[in-house]
């Protein structure tokens, strides 16, 4: 048999709510944690998106400003213009992110085929990137919607295309690697097409 004293003691204690913050803030952790986590987590690759944008854009920009009378060569360029130090300044547009990993497809599309179809003047590849061609432009783009695919055409543009694997820093919740691709094209500003040294058709039709 409960006496009086003890029953207004439980009753005292059933009415007691000092803890009840505590155990809210206990059942709600886990979801504030899953949502302050996951949003810094969406940020972060949105900006890694949004860089690799800017360097793709950057490369494009770079080749397509070689100056007249200029080849581009690989690497040990006298004058500066060469891919290694495109892709140096591609590096500098991702920091701080690692680019380690970031590969990088440089191409220039002319159109000297039969009857001006488009071809594959000269390409170049860091970091073990996919070679492009006329058939895997990026983005499925046509290569007749970008220049003059006619029979003695001089026109030409310069296409980049970027492949960054992202992996969050603190793989939270995105616990696996995004695999992110940017592509940018552009046209020579300074003649028909950019040269290089490193592929055959080294001069501009």
């Amino acid at each position: 048999m409960i006496r009086p004293r003890e029953f207004f003691r439980l009753a005292r204690l059933g009415a007691d709510r000092s803890g009840t913050v505590v155990v809210e803030f206990a059942l709600v952790l886990p979801v504030l944690l899953i949502l302050i986590l996951g949003s810094y987590e969406a940020a972060n690759l949105l900006i890694a998106y949004l860089k690799l944008e800017a360097a793709a854009e950057t490369a494009a920009d770079l080749v397509s400003q070689t100056p007249q009378n200029t080849y581009l060569q690989s690497s040990g360029s006298s004058n500066g213009w060469d891919f290694a130090n495109i892709s140096n300044a591609v590096d500098q547009v991702m920091t701080p992110l690692p680019t380690s990993s970031l590969k990088i497809a440089y191409a220039s599309v002319t159109f000297t085929g039969t009857n001006g179809a488009a071809v594959i003047d000269w390409h170049k590849e860091v970091n073990s990137a996919t070679a492009i061609t006329i058939a895997t432009l990026p983005s499925s783009v046509s290569a007749g919607t970008l220049g003059n695919a006619t029979q003695g055409s001089t026109d030409s543009f310069v296409v980049v295309q970027l492949t960054y694997p992202y992996a969050s820093p603190i793989s939270y919740i995105l616990n696996s690697t995004w695999n992110l691709t940017e592509a940018a094209f552009n046209r020579p500003r300074y003649q028909n097409c950019v040269p290089t040294t490193m592929n055959t058709n080294d001069v501009c039709p």
